[in-house]
């Protein structure tokens, strides 16, 4: 497991630095210089984006990764006809990406803010290919460099331009060359560290991705779909148009940055559990349980503590461009789908080390029927709150179904006590949050609430050696 903590502190200190920068971008200078109606421009264009580029991953990050993992001699072959696939896919989505764009109405300003961020999404899911060799040899930290790289000039860049008096579509440009850099970073490094840029054009090889990857890119654009259709739909279904999309996609960048914790550990496991289900179960079924185990000791204070402070946390907008009575609650309802995305992750980290691939796309149907289901019957009524709303459901229908198909098809869990007291650490931390929000400061009471949770932790037996080896 030692390989396994170094990979996750390499992604979760790169992602969590990262989306720091990103987050006080967003929350500190976007919010001042940009009022309602941009910002719902640019959460609009980046939910649209990212659900059309999913056309370009094709479900092969799994596949890919774990066919490496499995055959690390012929890992410059795989990725290189991988890379091939992705291009031609490229030009596909970035068509699609404007063409639908036309189709839907929006207007010229909107879409060119889509162009730009749909070239940089472009760029960004082909260097994806160079980093699945990363995660296939283990070795995160490069990936950690793109990432960090990638967001600094963003944060730098795009920070500086926004306090300069930058446009919007300045600051999406600034974006789209980030993406080159980062593009060309994960090609130096798996050239430098671990494959060479030649490779054998093979078909078999395309076979062999395609017949996993099919059944995957199905599941993985459904579930982008019920993750970001929200967005998408509040502009056209919302009594507040285009401003609904900015009180969403606030509270939503807040939560989002929370869950590089669960993708940085869970994808620092998934070439583990992939090797573990080939060749040994009981080393599966123990992973499985690690896995579970970290992300509801994880999850649930995480939702709790965002939960009982988000008033606090919504204060730091301006409050002459937005209402603290708009954001709040919308961010309030989306901790508690944060701390299920720790769960869900988990699921479909299992789903697919496994190769369940025909399982995992009916489940994300299932999902996304029920979220779009609810984002229309709920929008209408209730805008934002609506979406959150739907959102947490969905989260809720995926972790119990994926729960029950796991545990009676592929494997048990070998213990839940941890479950309890995470629950009543968690409970009195929230109490204690809601009691204590008006006598201090925010900045004091996030680290008094993670040192008393943490020292919990401790004084019950969660956090000691032993307990790591009678897991695993």
């Amino acid at each position: 497991m030692n390989r396994v903590f170094e990979n996750t502190s390499a992604l979760l200190a790169a992602h969590l630095v990262t989306r720091l920068f990103s987050l006080g971008v967003t929350f500190l200078l976007m919010t001042r210089y940009f009022g309602e109606k941009e910002m719902g421009v640019y959460f609009l264009a980046i939910s649209f984006t990212n659900l059309i580029a999913t056309v370009i991953e094709l479900g092969m990050h799994t596949p890919l990764i774990r066919e490496m993992t499995l055959r690390l001699n012929e890992a410059r072959h795989f990725v290189g006809n991988a890379l091939i696939i992705r291009i031609l896919l490229s030009i596909a989505a970035y068509g699609l990406m404007v063409g639908v764009g036309r189709l839907l109405g929006y207007p010229a300003a909107t879409m060119q803010i889509i162009k730009l961020l749909g070239l940089a999404e472009i760029l960004n899911l082909i260097a994806l290919s160079y980093r699945c060799v990363f995660r296939a040899f283990e070795q995160m930290k490069y990936e950690a460099y793109t990432v960090i790289a990638e967001r600094t000039v963003v944060c730098v860049v795009g920070g500086a331009l926004i306090v300069l008096g930058g446009s919007l579509q300045e600051f999406c440009l600034v974006i789209l060359i980030a993406g080159c850099m980062n593009l060309a970073l994960s090609v130096a490094f798996a050239r430098w560290k671990f494959v060479g840029l030649r490779f054998r054009f093979d078909l078999h090889i395309w076979a062999v991705l395609m017949r996993q990857a099919l059944p995957f890119a199905l599941g993985n654009m459904l579930h982008l779909v019920y993750f970001r259709i929200g967005a998408i739909m509040l502009e056209k279904l919302s009594p507040d148009g285009i401003v609904a999309n900015a009180w969403y996609g606030l509270a939503h960048t807040i939560v989002n940055a929370v869950t590089i914790l669960p993708g940085a550990f869970l994808g620092a496991m998934f070439p583990l559990m992939s090797r573990a289900f080939e060749n040994d179960r009981s080393e599966f079924r123990a992973a499985y349980t690690y896995a579970t185990r970290w992300m509801v000791l994880l999850g649930l204070p995480t939702a709790v503590g965002i939960a009982a402070l988000a008033w606090e946390i919504v204060s730091i907008l301006p409050a002459d461009k937005y209402d603290p009575e708009s954001v709040a609650p919308a961010l309030q309802l989306l901790s508690w789908s944060c701390g299920l995305a720790f769960l869900t992750t988990t699921s479909i980290t299992v789903l697919r080390a496994a190769d369940k691939r025909v399982q995992f796309t009916l489940l994300m149907g299932m999902t996304t029927f029920v979220n779009v289901a609810l984002n229309y019957l709920l929008i209408p009524r209730y805008s934002h709150v609506g979406a959150a709303t739907s959102l947490i459901v969905s989260e809720g229908f995926l972790f119990l179904a994926g729960f029950v198909y796991i545990s009676r098809r592929i494997a048990t869990l070998t213990g839940m006590r941890y479950a309890i007291k995470a629950v009543v650490l968690s409970a009195t931390m929230g109490c204690g949050l809601i009691v204590l929000r008006k006598l201090a400061p925010i900045w004091v009471l996030i680290p008094l609430s993670v040192m008393y949770y943490a020292a919990g932790m401790v004084f019950l037996g969660e956090l000691k050696r032993d307990t790591f080896k009678q897991i695993l």
